[in-house]
């Protein structure tokens, strides 16, 4: 099922059946021209800031437009770019090395940066199910805060009936929303789930208050002819056909001073290993097996849900008022914007239709966050960038031009970015793009601390922990 990409003049769009895709990896160098300065009357400091970048994209099957060319669609899932500048640390620090953190207890002594990255911003908006008579917020942080890392299509795609006559089922365009559940663990005495938790996870308490319920994220769409109108987790077929991912409300270890109680849920590797699919380049997914890498959700926590017993405590009452067995809702993903590849010609007479793909253009479009550490500067900021003449994908000795101009101020200093360029394009392994993206993250947990004494900004201050996922 794996298929790679085969560079060259000609069938680099490879065939994609109507439900597969592909995964591809990337990594360049973004310039931006910046300047900044500490107050209105001073005098602007300039500088072309190099910062790595890491992508991670999904390619859709290619077909021909109405111009008779070839063209594809590609969703940036996840860019992630990180890039140190003398010029913000002089801006923000006075010192071209950073600041001075200093500790004689620990023994640390060294220069922090400021570090300028990028992010992809995601739009997802939670809601509960009418009639639930809850807040979301009340259990949930932030909705800015959920991130759901490996997303793809194919985690939004559901199997629907066939067509009249057709007993095969189809797997259908994929959804902008994901479900939610919350369900108390002696609902589900008689249902074998341990595998889904761990042997460490004691599910079952005295009392319905000391238990720690589960966090259950699906993809059953309501009233699906045949299916019901309710995911159970105690069915294996709900399980099979519509489970993304399951936890309990255990805290994530914090990184970064003030930051959010986080958790996680994902699916345990026990018993999907064999549908588990891993190449070093590029590779096809499709409705046949599970994607290589399970969901993974990220969400903050309430702030006054300080251990699951608090997050017991509240579900169970509002299970008893409402005299029902689980809470439930939806989450919403803002559909991303989508980025183009269109051939300049069409196919050559007698040739397939694949035979012109190259030259291209390509037009990438998404939407961004841009941060210096911990403080975000631009939020859902739209941007836009072109490459002509593209001759294999990644686009190689092509320079992308983009547009992200910026004019921003944090922390008292005022900051602006002029149009970029995108260069030394390549496709990279999975892991080389995880260990960029989660440095980083990294950086985005580091305090900017403008002012402040240095002992307290050492106390709020973790070195990189690679083994850490931030």
């Amino acid at each position: 099922m794996t298929r790679p990409i085969i560079s060259g003049p000609y069938r680099t769009f490879r065939a994609l059946k109507e439900d597969e895709t592909f995964i591809e990896y990337e990594g360049s160098t973004i310039t931006i021209p910046m300047r900044g300065r500490q107050s209105p009357d001073s005098d602007w400091m300039e500088e072309e800031v190099k910062l790595r970048a890491f992508m991670r994209l999904e390619v859709f099957p290619a077909y021909i437009n109405q111009l008779g060319t070839r063209e594809f669609q590609f969703i940036i899932r996840d860019w992630e770019l990180y890039g140190k500048s003398e010029m913000l640390n002089r801006l923000y620090y006075g010192d071209p090395r950073g600041r001075l953190l200093e500790n004689g207890e620990r023994g640390f002594a060294d220069y922090v940066p400021a570090v300028l990255t990028f992010n992809v911003s995601h739009n997802y908006y939670m809601g509960a199910d009418a009639g639930h008579d809850i807040d979301v917020k009340d259990i949930f942080g932030d909705p800015r805060s959920i991130e759901l890392r490996n997303l793809t299509s194919h985690h939004l795609r559901t199997w629907a009936p066939g067509s009249a006559g057709r007993e095969a089922a189809q797997y259908g365009q994929p959804h902008n929303t994901l479900y939610w559940q919350i369900v108390m663990p002696n609902a589900l005495r008689g249902a074998d789930l341990q595998y889904l938790l761990g042997s460490n996870y004691a599910p079952f308490a005295e009392r319905e208050g000391d238990a720690n319920p589960l966090l259950i994220f699906h993809k059953k769409t309501p009233g699906i002819p045949g299916e019901g109108d309710a995911f159970d987790i105690s069915n294996p077929r709900d399980r099979a056909r519509y489970l993304l991912a399951v936890s309990t409300f255990d805290p994530l270890p914090q990184r970064g001073a003030g930051a959010q109680p986080m958790s996680r849920a994902t699916l345990p590797g026990r018993g999907f290993n064999a549908n588990l699919v891993q190449q070093p380049g590029n590779s096809v997914l499709s409705a046949l097996h599970r994607y290589r890498l399970p969901l993974d959700v990220r969400f903050g926590l309430n702030s006054n849900m300080r251990s699951p017993a608090d997050v017991g405590e509240y579900v169970g009452k509002r299970l008893a008022d409402g005299k029902r067995s689980t809470l439930s809702g939806w989450l919403k993903l803002v559909d991303p914007s989508k980025s183009k590849g269109t051939a300049e010609q069409g196919p050559q007479i007698g040739e397939p239709v694949d035979s012109a793909d190259f030259p291209a253009d390509i037009t990438y479009a998404i939407n961004y966050d841009v941060w210096v550490n911990d403080q975000k500067i631009v939020d859902d900021q739209a941007g836009i960038a072109e490459a002509r003449g593209a001759l294999e994908i990644p686009p190689r000795d092509v320079k992308v031009a983009f547009e992200k101009p910026t004019i921003s101020a944090v922390a008292g200093r005022y900051l602006e970015f002029r149009p970029g360029s995108c260069t030394g394009m390549m496709e990279i392994a999975q892991r080389e793009f995880e260990d960029g993206a989660n440095f980083a993250r990294y950086w985005r947990t580091v305090p900017l601390d403008l002012g402040a004494p240095a002992a307290p900004a050492v106390a709020s201050f973790d070195d990189y922990d690679p083994s850490f996922h931030y």
